[in-house]
């Protein structure tokens, strides 16, 4: 009975569901925090000094290019 119930309110069974709202959103959220991630180890990364960046192989330069020239 509680499963016709729920079928009635017009919620599809789990298998023939869409992407729906709540996917989606967590599809978009994934999307931001995987482009926001660059810029944030860009900003620690520059707040380290001269010589920890090239024993890392990195160069402030190219950090600063990244970002826009644009400091933290």
């Amino acid at each position: 009975m509680m499963a016709r119930a729920y079928g009635e309110i017009g919620v599809a069974p789990a298998g023939s569901r869409g992407h729906g709202v709540v996917r989606r959103a967590v599809a978009r959220m994934n999307h931001v925090r995987d482009r926001q991630m660059p810029r944030y180890v860009n900003g620690y990364q520059l707040s380290l000094d001269d010589a920890t960046l090239a024993t890392f192989g990195f160069d402030r330069e190219t950090h600063e290019r990244a970002l826009g020239g644009s400091p933290i």
